[in-house]
């Protein structure tokens, strides 16, 4: 601390609280045993919804446990729109499906297409959605084949689409586009790029299309060109902590950019001055096992904990 109360700053005055340091203990189960799950979003009046191969989508809300809704479609990355429905990019090349953007009605299981196609091509791989309060839906596509985690395929994009109807890329090029947000303001869009590991930014311009992009933060950990999964799991578990492929993106109530790292069972967060901090990091996998994605909900940070099929959080403050 500061001391003596008489050597503290006025309260407008004083700097914002340090990111968390938490450790495995300090995370609970939160839902086990779901069947594959990746995304996840937090809903607007507490809980959150999450991507399950047996449905639609899943439902957490706290004191009420969990449901099920719709059929299954290879749900990936998960977002809330701002009418409180849930929307989901299929990874359909995973399951020789199609890959497009749906969204669900939580209330009446009602579900829709928004986008099957651009550019004359049927999507196969869209990763992650992220809402706009104007309307605005962006999600990103990895690509067009399944490639190494390490790709060196430059062949993602990201597609956006309104209210109306129109849906467009709006930026492409990337390699391994994964997990997507916006910032608190919304100025910004945010992409992880899974085979780079690093994250990139755009500025979001009136018409909902992009320009200046740029890297947010250092390099999040050792990444090989085209390295597969499988030998990214050989690696000795030293090793594999310190690798930077990420996955998921989530500002804090700070404006800290939380991102997960699957592979390196890490948690890291990029702050608003671009310094890089790690929040959690859990080799042996105990309670952060490939760590997916993330949401804030309730003062609880909610993690994916992919391999052991849970969802686990962690208070915050």
């Amino acid at each position: 601390g500061l001391g003596a109360g008489l050597l503290a700053p006025p309260p407008q005055a004083r700097p914002r609280a340090a990111l968390p340091r938490l450790t495995p203990a300090d995370f609970r189960l939160v839902v086990d045993r779901i069947d594959s799950p990746e995304g996840i979003a937090a809903l607007p009046g507490g809980g959150a919804v999450f991507s399950t191969n047996g449905a639609a989508i899943g439902l957490w809300r706290p004191g009420a446990g969990t449901s099920l809704l719709g059929k299954p479609g290879g749900t990936g990355g998960v977002a809330v729109d701002r009418e409180g429905r849930a929307l989901l990019a299929s990874v359909g090349l995973l399951h020789n499906q199609p890959g497009p953007l749906r969204r669900i009605d939580l209330t009446t299981g009602a579900s829709e297409v928004l986008v099957a196609e651009l550019e004359g091509r049927e999507l196969v791989a869209s990763n992650c959605p992220a809402a706009a309060r104007d309307g605005a839906v962006y999600c990103s596509h990895s690509g067009w084949t399944i490639g190494n985690i390490g790709t060196t395929k430059a062949e993602g994009f990201i597609y956006d689409c309104w209210p109306d109807g129109r849906a467009a890329v709006v930026a492409r090029g990337l390699r391994g586009a994964n997990g997507l947000c916006l910032s608190p303001d919304e100025r910004r869009l945010y992409c992880a790029l899974t085979a780079e590991g690093r994250v990139m930014s755009w500025r979001r311009r009136p018409d909902g299309t992009l320009d200046q992009p740029r890297y947010e933060g250092p390099a999040l950990g050792m990444v090989k060109d085209d390295q597969p999964a499988s030998e990214i799991r050989a690696l000795p578990q030293a090793e594999r902590s310190r690798t930077g492929y990420c996955d998921g993106l989530a500002f804090d109530a700070r404006g800290n950019l939380w991102v997960t790292l699957p592979f390196a069972n890490r948690i890291v967060a990029i702050t608003p001055a671009g310094r890089l901090v790690e929040v959690v990091s859990d080799p042996a996998g105990t309670m952060i096992d490939m760590p997916t994605n993330l949401a804030f909900s309730g003062g609880e940070v909610l993690i994916v904990s992919r391999g052991s099929s849970r969802i686990v959080g962690a208070r915050l403050g």
